[in-house]
């Protein structure tokens, strides 16, 4: 029997909604065209709770509140755009929420970082020395076009890139250690900031035992895309990534370098090798995989809410000590 297919309702109209919308609909045998929910309105009861998800993709600072509030609703299921929270008191509002919530870190469920993360357990580099990497991106560089709810603290909390991008990087890096780190540092620049409270650029450090994990992470690097690399460097191999390569791998042993090409192929959200979907294919991946989770089908690799509070609370003490 088939089951009844998920009904989604999206919160939020910015191109992180209308990128959910679109992964949503790469499903249509399994969930619903997805309905909008207006940002100020409040939530009705859901008729059925087993199918009901709702997609939170609001202005940051609003996640927790309509987090709560779908729990309250009688919601049992949710995903939300990171960050869940920007701050402490927020983190500590959504501990223990009753409701599987999800968090779009899409990029650990690329290909790429799968087969790393799988590298690491098999033992393939040996004892790991560092993971390294950058994830730069051009938009502090650019004029606006205008007032941006990221200018306002109430909408977009108090920090910029420590939470819109760092928390990519650290749930990727984290996702491929298999823990939280031991301790970790972060420093922050303001250059080009389009408000006073909106960083550019930062550096994340993480110590994980004797392995060191290192970061830039920028929204000012002049001419960048979204240019995402991660490097782990351990004692038999070295191996690095890119979200602009995201179908090779790049092996060294040595002093000799191979190439690891994806060959298998997924439809719908992960087409054939060289064909990818850029962006898309780690929000269609995430609810592939919430959806199939709610339909009593397999596990989920996908970022739990309890993991990225984990992270924000770590990355927001380290930036105000």
């Amino acid at each position: 029997m088939v089951p009844p297919r998920v009904q989604p309702l999206i919160v939020g109209r910015g191109a992180a909604g209308m990128a959910l919308r679109h992964a949503l609909a790469l499903y249509p045998d399994a969930v619903a065209p997805a309905a909008w929910h207006p940002r100020e309105a409040p939530l009705s009861v859901p008729s059925d709770p087993e199918r009901a998800l709702i997609v939170v993709a609001s202005p940051h600072a609003l996640h927790t509140p309509r987090l709560r509030e779908a729990a309250e609703r009688g919601y049992r299921f949710a995903i939300c755009e990171k960050p869940a929270a920007v701050d402490l008191s927020q983190v500590e509002a959504l501990a223990g929420l009753p409701m599987a919530t999800w968090i779009c870190h899409g990029y650990r469920l690329l290909w790429g970082p799968q087969e790393l993360r799988r590298a690491v357990a098999d033992g393939r580099f040996g004892t790991l020395v560092s993971i390294e990497g950058r994830y730069w991106q051009s938009s502090a560089t650019r004029a606006s076009g205008g007032d941006s709810w990221k200018d306002t603290p109430a909408l977009s909390g108090a920090y910029d890139v420590l939470l819109d991008l760092a928390t990519h990087w650290v749930d990727l890096v984290t996702c491929l250690c298999g823990r939280l780190p031991d301790a970790t540092s972060v420093r922050r620049w303001f250059v080009n900031a389009g408000a006073p409270h909106r960083e550019t650029h930062v550096h994340v450090t993480m110590q994980f035992g004797d392995l060191v994990s290192f970061g830039s992470v920028s929204k000012t690097v002049h001419g960048a895309g979204n240019m995402l690399e991660v490097a782990l460097v351990g004692e038999r191999a070295s191996a690095r990534w890119s979200f602009e390569r995201p179908d090779v791998i790049v092996w060294g042993s040595g002093g000799s370098c191979s190439t690891q090409v994806r060959s298998e192929r997924e439809l719908p959200a992960r087409p054939a090798p060289f064909h990818g979907l850029g962006w898309m294919e780690g929000y269609g991946r995430l609810v592939g995989e919430v959806v199939a989770r709610m339909q009593g089908r397999g596990e989920t690799a996908a970022a739990t809410l309890e993991s990225h509070l984990a992270l924000l609370r770590m990355l927001i003490d380290a930036a105000e000590r």
